[in-house]
């Protein structure tokens, strides 16, 4: 897995006020364009600790117009939203452990050769991409919570829904986040996820996208 993170120094600190969670993860299938995760890869990198606002906006800008060019290629999704502020920074913090938990990135784990404690298949069908917020309760980021907020209840994991939550990045104002994380996976750019792979034990959240 290939991650990029951005970790604020106030955690640990004291209590976080005010914020609320944003992640997204799309599958995208490898047929969407070509080179599509060495282009990815190019983009997170492993990148540093710490960037500016308007370094991290260019950043995530990038990432979403990727999202949007696969947008008829992703096959599965999944998205939350958690205003409670007690529950936010939880949640953000068990997005990042899982993620990292679920694919690991040792050589041996990858490639051609199945190895059935980590992958179920050799086939490289998809490619994952993640994207994990903690944001301030700021009115700065009313754009962004109104995209998001507009979407129906009943149509959650729809292709449109989704354009709409990718669409949603480029609003966010990075002067009011406290802590944001970029994975991809697998974290090869050679490799892929296999049908089996995301369809195994700890991918039951994932939800078609029609």
């Amino acid at each position: 897995m290939n991650r990029r993170g951005f970790f604020s120094k106030f955690f640990g600190s004291k209590k976080i006020p005010d914020v609320f969670f944003f992640g997204m993860q799309a599958v995208i299938g490898m047929y969407a364009k070509d080179n599509l995760r060495q282009e990815l890869h190019e983009i997170i990198g492993y990148g540093v600790e710490e960037e500016t606002p308007r370094e991290k906006k260019v950043f995530y800008k990038k990432i979403a117009s990727v999202l949007q060019e696969c947008l008829p290629s992703i096959e599965y999704g999944h998205w939350d939203y958690i205003l409670k502020p007690a529950d936010a920074e939880d949640e953000f913090h068990n997005w990042v452990n899982e993620i990292e938990a679920s694919v690991a990135t040792e050589d041996e784990e990858m490639g051609d050769e199945i190895n059935e404690i980590h992958r179920m298949s050799s086939e490289k069908t998809y490619v994952a991409v993640s994207l994990v917020f903690l944001l301030e309760g700021s009115e700065r980021l009313q754009q962004f919570m109104s995209i998001i907020e507009e979407i129906p209840e009943d149509d959650l994991f729809s292709r449109s829904s989704i354009e709409k939550v990718i669409e949603s990045v480029n609003y966010i104002d990075f002067e009011y986040c406290y802590g944001d994380a970029a994975f991809i996976i697998p974290g090869n750019e050679e490799d892929g996820l296999s049908w089996e792979d995301i369809h195994s034990e700890g991918w039951e959240y994932l939800k078609p996208i029609m």
